[in-house]
Formats: C-alpha cells, sequence, structure tokens
C-alpha cells in the first residue's frame, strides 16, 4: 500500500513539474483604461537585436506635435511569449497627460519585440 502511495505521489508531482514549465509569461503591459470616444494616437514597434552576454535597453518618447490630446490608455505588448522577453517601465506621462516616456529592458542575452499602442481624446 505504501508502494502504491509513494509511487502515486511521484507521478503526480512529475505532472505538476511538466506543466509548471509548459505556462510561460509575457511580459505585456497596459496603463489607464479606454474611454468612449478614444483614438487610436499611435502604434509604433520596438525592435533590438539581441547582443551576447549584454542587457539591451532603448528608450521611447511620445510627443504630439498639433493636436494635444490627453492619453488614456498605453497597451504594450511583448511579441516575445515564451517568457524571455523584455520589461517595459513608465518612466513620464501617461495617462492622464499629453507624452509618454517608457524606457524598454530586455532579460541578458535576449532582444526587445513590442507593439506600443498609444490612445487619448
Amino acid at each position: 500500500m505504501k508502494v502504491y502511495f509513494l509511487a502515486a505521489l511521484v507521478t503526480l508531482s512529475l505532472l505538476a513539474v511538466g506543466h509548471g514549465e509548459a505556462i510561460k509569461r509575457s511580459h505585456s503591459v497596459t496603463w489607464g483604461a479606454r474611454q468612449f470616444r478614444d483614438t487610436h494616437l499611435e502604434r509604433i514597434i520596438i525592435n533590438e537585436k539581441s547582443r551576447f552576454m549584454r542587457v539591451v535597453t532603448r528608450d521611447y518618447t511620445f510627443k504630439q506635435q498639433k493636436f494635444y490630446r490627453k492619453i488614456t490608455q498605453i497597451v504594450i505588448t511583448d511579441q516575445n511569449k515564451d517568457g524571455k522577453g523584455g520589461y517595459a517601465h513608465l518612466k513620464e506621462g501617461g495617462p492622464g497627460t499629453t507624452f509618454a516616456h517608457i524606457h524598454f529592458k530586455s532579460q541578458r542575452n535576449n532582444g526587445l519585440s513590442f507593439i506600443v499602442d498609444i490612445y487619448g481624446l
């Protein structure tokens, strides 16, 4: 009886570990919320190649030229769905302002691939 219980316990633990490795995390992030009558202000694709044993960084600043519209939502989609993508941090501005400064940082030995969508009124 103890042998069967031990075998079942080992089998369940191996299945749990295998299932945990199958779950990969994306580093997508959303700031703010869409509102009625929002417009799509800008879409940009951020790509940086990987460098051997280095961390890749890039800054992006959204500035409006003619019509200053208030940003309501910023959606950043990580294209690396395997959990090896980078991270995005909002340094300045963002929802409620007319500008945004976003800092992107990769994991060591990996590159960046993000889609940035900015919505506003």
